[in-house]
């Protein structure tokens, strides 16, 4: 019977120093998912808040998620979109060709790495002349404690074209 009781306790004070010792290593664990969950959080919002400033149509709220030297690469039309005065001419294009337009992001791929992150996302837009479909990279990065986009490169995959002036009924 003591060796058994023996036996137990040696088992029992084993768990506890292997517990005692893996505690920090467990702390660390948590408290980077915790961060990456809480970066995660930030990054959905963002690209929520680009949806509803591409909805508005409001060129500043979509400039001011972008960092100072943000770009747009167009990769179905090889064009590229540097800085503040270029990605405001790019959108108020856009907005400016489109009185209606609905545009949807869907991110389904999120990797963080300290303070930057590539958000994959599939994403939709009805304009004036047709349906575009097509996948977004987005990068993000930190600034001043905060997550800006610091690119986006686009491509469209599918087209649904209307002919003017098809209009949508309201």
């Amino acid at each position: 019977m003591t060796s058994e009781r023996f036996f137990i306790r040696r088992i029992l004070a084993s768990s506890v120093f292997m517990i005692l010792l893996t505690s920090p290593l467990i702390m660390t664990i948590n408290a980077t998912n915790d961060n990456s969950i809480d970066s995660e959080y930030f990054i959905r919002k963002l690209i929520r808040e680009y949806v509803n400033a591409m909805n508005k149509r409001s060129t500043e709220n979509i400039i001011s998620l972008f960092d100072e030297e943000g770009q747009f690469i167009d990769k179905t039309f090889n064009q590229e979109f540097s800085g503040i005065k270029e990605l405001t001419n790019l959108y108020s294009s856009i907005f400016s060709m489109n009185n209606r337009l609905t545009f949807t992001a869907f991110p389904w791929k999120i990797e963080i790495e300290e303070s930057n992150a590539l958000v994959t996302c599939s994403w939709s837009l009805v304009s004036n002349y047709g349906v575009y479909n097509g996948v977004y990279w987005i990068n993000t990065g930190k600034v001043s404690n905060e997550w800006k986009i610091t690119e986006i490169t686009a491509l469209i995959t599918v087209v649904h074209r209307y002919h003017p002036p098809y209009t949508l009924l309201s």
